[in-house]
């Protein structure tokens, strides 16, 4: 088979379609499965195992019992007029899903094709040509996937879109390199002014004349100190005129999804990140000229 008949897949979880917070104009965001870190303030659970989830939706469930029978593991049962998922025994085989008269029962995650992702991200070109916008890949890390992406940005680039991906950069070098001509912004996160790993790969990309926008998601008694964000600035300041940087305020939307999935939340019981102490740590930004 020659190489450009081979089919290159990938999981994904969704398309985000009139994105607006994903780069520069209307955007469509690709959300690909599979992630490298456990960060336990995670806002999108649903894209850290690569294999797919099943998701139960409980504000929707009415315990309805509708769903029992179609399990073939016998992972569904009623306890207290609560449906309850044994993860042990379920296999993800979705056979619940088309049963519940409420939609309360998804499987997260799906194989796709390059060819299908761009056909989708076509159907909204005429938001990105109007609005200066394009699409966006993001995860999840979704350099783990890192075929998929390659092929798919770069026929994104061939068909005139303006490109974004959303990576945590904490893989080999090798990786992004290779990706360089096809992105025309490149997203990340430093999390702590002590991630060298990172770090090093944002100087790479820096050097090489990149697009960069530096974020910093400011988690309340993890990186929230200004002793910590001054240092960020400060090496970021010194990365060259395309290195951007802002700061993004933690936030409680994701909790509910952690329970949806049947997964653990490190965060339960925090709370959002007062708007006044991200003001204050915006001031340091100031200081430095970003």
């Amino acid at each position: 088979m020659q190489k450009n008949q081979i089919i290159v897949k990938a999981v994904i979880t969704t398309f985000q379609r009139m994105s607006l917070h994903d780069g520069p104009g209307i955007r469509t965001t690709l959300f690909l499965k599979g992630c490298n870190f456990r960060c336990p303030w995670c806002h999108n659970p649903e894209t850290l195992l690569q294999s797919p989830q099943l998701q139960h939706i409980s504000s929707k469930c009415v315990s309805c019992g509708s769903c029992l029978s179609s399990c073939p593991h016998n992972a569904l049962s009623l306890s207290d007029g609560r449906l309850m998922i044994d993860r042990q025994k379920c296999t993800v085989c979705g056979q619940c899903v088309p049963t519940c008269p409420n939609r309360a029962l998804n499987v997260i995650g799906r194989e796709i094709s390059v060819e299908k992702a761009l056909d989708v991200f076509m159907e909204d070109k005429i938001f990105y040509d109007t609005s200066g916008g394009g699409i966006t890949v993001s995860g999840g890390e979704p350099f783990m996937q890192n075929e998929f992406v390659i092929e798919l940005l770069k026929q994104c680039r061939n068909a005139g879109l303006h490109t974004a991906v959303e990576t945590n950069l904490s893989l080999p070098w090798e990786r992004f390199r290779e990706a360089l001509p096809y992105v025309d912004l490149w997203m990340c996160d430093i999390k702590h002014a002590g991630d060298t790993y990172i770090i090093n790969n944002i100087s790479l990309l820096a050097s090489s004349g990149a697009e960069i926008m530096v974020r910093t998601p400011v988690v309340p008694g993890v990186n929230d100190s200004e002793d910590e964000i001054r240092e960020i600035c400060r090496m970021v300041s010194g990365m060259g005129h395309k290195v951007r940087y802002e700061l993004l305020g933690f936030h409680t939307l994701g909790f509910g999804k952690y329970d949806d999935l049947g997964m653990l939340n490190p965060m339960e019981g925090e709370t959002d990140l007062r708007q006044q102490r991200l003001n204050e740590l915006q001031n340091i930004l100031n200081e430095y000229g970003l």
